[in-house]
């Protein structure tokens, strides 16, 4: 079994994370040709996102209690089985509507390796280690989808666009070997009555009334769906609006995902060294929404020639999510051990229901604001974002009283 504090064991929690954006990400190059195959069109395809972001959205309800009840280790095994069952009927689907079906389960399977990840980190770490812990599973997690879109081009061209369900299904079953073989159970306390309806409104309660947990946790997904804007709306501005090519598009696309990569490395580093978790939000919050505006006014003139700056624009603005999300997430959780399960699928299905919404908004909004409709709805998470942290009390130290209601986040 792997060590906690090994690089094993942080990369096995980072792919376990990283499941949702290889599952999305692989199949951006592929709406056309699946469109063709299917007999559909693109944005009937696009849905497929929709479709596993929604079952995403539902699964972390289910599986923070049931983790709480029996475990992480049995759940997520369970998890990851579904997942590489739904990948497989992903790739022989013969319509799409059975491709919809399928991408929804999927989704909702791949919900149990990020909720779990995050709730073992909250077993097993605590303070500034778990700030740092989270921060480096998302910069090595942050990899896929810097990846994942130009593997999905090279795959696309030698196998079909259902080579990357198979993909799926196969990074699927390598991670369900993985945590088999080298995972431990993490809880240290099992709750027999998690299950139990009582229990599960009691432990939903307790954690939707802390005056930090909610708040930190939509903070979180504010700033994630300024993110998701961007990565639903790509493949749409960047080969539909600005002409590029399957294969320079995958390129382009990695590019602001370094800056996710950059945020959350500086954002460890930085705590390390005493940096305070509210300046590191507060500054993330400025370059989001600073570059979130600069963006949409840039949209209003045609972006011909402009591809460096609009590029640009969205690197700064995920190195400022990369700063955010990591001590986000970590105050959403912080107060509640006992909870661990239950706070961590908040925090995962509130992600996934903005990101959700984030791809239903942009598709809906391109065909009457072209290229304003990526910044525009980035502009409105980043304000909703900075509205949640002027609302957020700040997390007292460890072992004080719980804080006030009213004040900015930690």
């Amino acid at each position: 079994m792997l060590d906690k504090n090994s690089l094993g064991f942080t990369i096995l929690l980072s792919c376990l994370v990283a499941l949702p954006p290889l599952s999305i990400d692989l199949g951006l190059p592929a709406f056309a040709p699946t469109a063709a195959d299917l007999h559909t069109t693109e944005a009937t395809v696009a849905l497929t996102l929709s479709w596993f972001m929604l079952g995403f959205s539902a699964g972390p309800l289910l599986y923070g209690p049931m983790s709480d009840r029996f475990g992480r280790k049995p759940v997520m095994v369970a998890g990851l089985a579904l997942y590489v069952v739904a990948s497989v009927l992903c790739t022989v689907a013969p319509s799409i509507d059975v491709l919809l079906a399928a991408r929804l389960v999927q989704g909702l399977a791949a919900a149990s390796g990020t909720v779990l990840a995050i709730a073992t980190i909250r077993d097993l770490f605590d303070g500034i280690a778990a700030r740092k812990k989270i921060s480096y599973v998302m910069a090595i997690n942050a990899v896929m989808p810097l990846t994942a879109p130009t593997i999905g081009v090279h795959v696309l061209a030698i196998g079909g666009w259902r080579s990357g369900y198979g993909l799926m299904a196969a990074f699927g079953a390598g991670l369900l070997a993985a945590v088999l073989l080298g995972f431990s159970e993490s809880i240290a306390r099992r709750i027999p009555d998690a299950l139990a309806p009582r229990q599960l409104v009691e432990g939903y309660r307790e954690v939707l009334r802390h005056p930090v947990s909610p708040k930190a946790a939509l903070l979180n997904a504010m700033c994630f769906g300024v993110l998701f804007s961007y990565i639903s709306g790509s493949s749409i501005l960047f080969m539909g609006l600005m002409g590029l090519s399957p294969a320079t598009y995958g390129y382009v696309f990695a590019v602001p995902v370094t800056g996710a990569i950059a945020g959350t490395l500086l954002n460890g580093m930085l705590l390390g060294r005493g940096a305070p978790p509210r300046r590191l939000i507060r500054i993330g919050l400025a370059l989001i929404a600073a570059t979130a505006m600069l963006f949409l006014l840039l949209t209003l003139a045609p972006l011909d020639g402009r591809l460096a700056v609009v590029v640009g624009l969205l690197l700064v603005s995920a190195f400022g999510v990369g700063l955010v999300g990591p001590n986000a997430s970590y105050a959403a959780m912080r107060d509640l051990p006992h909870r661990a399960g239950v706070a961590s699928a908040v925090l995962t299905s509130a992600q996934m229901m903005v990101a959700a919404l984030a791809s239903a908004v942009v598709a809906a909004l391109f065909g009457h604001l072209g290229a304003s409709a990526m910044p525009a709805v980035m502009v409105g998470f980043a304000a909703l974002a900075w509205a949640l942290y002027l609302a957020t009390p700040a997390p007292p130290p460890a072992g004080t009283a719980a804080p006030p209601a009213s004040g900015p986040a930690a």
